[in-house]
């Protein structure tokens, strides 16, 4: 399949990253099925889609119903009668200690950064197993790699969001769907209250470390899309890290909270 003609779903597409991919691979001239709640958000980014010379439909969902899934999947069949790339990118967080977090924002969370990646992966495999084909690009974040403090139910979702598509990937091995577990740092977005602060430009923000704008983890999403790998870490510095805290996790225990300036309960 060219390129300029791929058939991808993104879902979370209303805002952040997911708006930002949609905008990249409209460049491409890809066709977008944009998925998200909030209609007019999906309908603004549409509509940039299509003046950047994309093509663009635009189906309203919440990942955590699975009739909103199917319809989604239904959706982009019927307009393209394939599917090429799911970009599977909606979630949340909420940026808060455990013993802080409500139980009900608790499973929320769990629920839209984990079930349902899983089950828009599972609803999507019966089209790509008929076309012998795709890619499941599933954002699996930095926070799947290093484990942060003060957002231990994200890391949560996004460790079991790495597994799930190394497994994925594995089972499904010489059927042509590829599958990708996509790693971004901190990006201005309005996953959780401090980067949406970043990205509203709020006085006082704090600015992490590795910063990236989310045109730049675009322009590695639509890389990732021309050559797939089974998993992304950006930004590059951090890779060290990585390494680092998988030999060293003691030492990391010490040195993330200062690095990255996070307090810890104790002082709260």
């Amino acid at each position: 399949m060219p390129i300029n003609k791929k058939v991808v779903i993104i879902t979370g597409a209303s805002s952040g990253i997911g708006a930002a991919v949609a905008r990249r691979l409209a460049r491409d001239g890809m066709r977008l099925t944009l998925a998200a709640r909030r209609l007019d958000r999906l309908q603004q980014v549409a509509d940039e889609v299509m003046a950047l010379g994309g093509e663009a439909i635009v189906k309203q969902t919440d990942v955590r119903n699975r009739e909103d899934i199917e319809m989604m999947i239904n959706a982009a069949v019927d307009r393209w009668e394939r599917i090429d790339v799911v970009f599977n990118n909606a979630g949340m967080g909420h940026d808060k200690f455990l013993v802080r977090m409500k139980p009900e924002k608790l499973r929320d969370e769990i629920h839209t950064n984990l079930t349902a990646v899983i089950e828009v992966a599972q609803a999507v495999m019966p089209v790509m197993l008929r076309q012998k084909s795709g890619h499941i690009i599933n954002v699996a974040s930095l926070a799947g790699v290093i484990a942060m403090p003060g957002s231990s139910i994200y890391c949560a979702t996004k460790y079991g969001v790495n597994g799930f598509s190394d497994a994925l990937r594995r089972e499904l091995r010489g059927t042509g769907i590829k599958v990708s577990a996509f790693c971004p740092g901190f990006t201005p977005s309005e996953i959780n209250p401090s980067l949406k602060a970043i990205a509203e430009g709020q006085p006082g923000a704090r600015h992490p470390p590795g910063l990236m704008p989310v045109t730049y983890v675009a322009d590695q999403v639509a890389q990732l899309i021309r050559h797939p790998q089974s998993r992304v870490v950006i930004p590059y510095s951090w890779r060290l890290l990585v390494i680092f805290a998988f030999f060293f996790p003691g030492l990391i225990d010490i040195f993330l909270p200062l690095f990255l300036g996070k307090d810890t309960l104790k002082k709260k």
